[in-house]
């Protein structure tokens, strides 16, 4: 009768000890993801100075560590959301004198997004012309041929945020050909008369950080940087946001199945 109360008594221990060790682990990993993010760039192709710069310069905003890796691929292959947590599609990539992407990079955006991943994209060329199709976006939004500007005025979504003062405080973004007629799911972030130079999609378990921000040449790139900051923290923040439930959802699914077998 002892020795049957001393084996429970230890069962009751190691349960919780493991019970323990599964959170610290747990949390942990997620204490991990949350200060590291992998972003994939898809530049190189148009202007040579956007993915590295980038790449090279913003390394570290505050709690979070960037690690990129860039492609020239227009089918982004690599474009997956258990390898990469940021996708940013470069100066002109998917339009430049026209169409310039994939049918099957526009699909590996949309299942990018649609798996939990954040996409950002940069200015694409808009020649009235030709026009720029949006088939990696899942919801209708036009592009203009535009005059380039610097001014811009943040809406007051409470999406907005920090988007513009955090970590810089932001006065001036480099645009040129914009978007305009978005569809209702679009949330605009910041506009300039009746084009938007930043907007939030959310789709699937991911959201789309859209932008009119033209970075092609270093001094352009240059002078969009301290957005170009904000823009990854807000997307790593935003991301984290996506990522939250998912460990404490792992843990009651792993806990609860080791409880069942010891």
């Amino acid at each position: 009768m002892k020795s049957n109360t001393i084996t429970s008594q230890f069962h009751t221990v190691l349960v919780g000890c493991l019970c323990f060790l599964l959170i610290v682990v747990m949390f942990s990993v997620a204490s991990i993801a949350a200060s590291t993010k992998k972003v994939l760039i898809l530049g190189n192709n148009i202007t040579q100075v956007e993915a590295p710069t980038i790449s090279k310069k913003v390394k570290k905003i505050q709690n979070f560590t960037f690690d990129y890796e860039i492609t020239k691929d227009p089918k982004l292959a690599k474009a997956d959301a258990t390898d990469f947590d940021i996708l940013w599609l470069g100066q002109g990539e998917i339009c430049e004198g026209g169409w310039r992407f994939t049918d099957q990079g526009a699909d590996a955006v949309l299942a990018f997004v649609e798996a939990g991943g954040v996409c950002i994209n940069v200015e694409q060329d808009h020649d009235d012309a030709v026009g720029c199709p949006t088939p990696w976006l899942p919801k209708p939004l036009n592009g203009d041929e535009t005059d380039r500007t610097q001014n811009f005025e943040p809406t007051k979504a409470p999406e907005v945020g920090t988007l513009f003062t955090k970590p810089n405080k932001i006065t001036a973004i480099v645009t040129d050909d914009k978007w305009h007629n978005p569809d209702r799911a679009y949330i605009p972030l910041a506009t300039v008369g009746k084009h938007l130079i930043v907007a939030l999609l959310y789709h699937g378990d991911g959201a789309y950080i859209v932008t009119a921000m033209q970075n092609e040449d270093q001094a352009k790139v240059d002078t969009n940087l301290p957005f170009i900051e904000n823009l990854l923290f807000y997307a790593a923040t935003l991301q984290d946001k996506i990522l939250a439930v998912e460990p404490h959802h792992k843990l009651a699914v792993t806990w609860a199945q080791l409880k069942m077998s010891l």
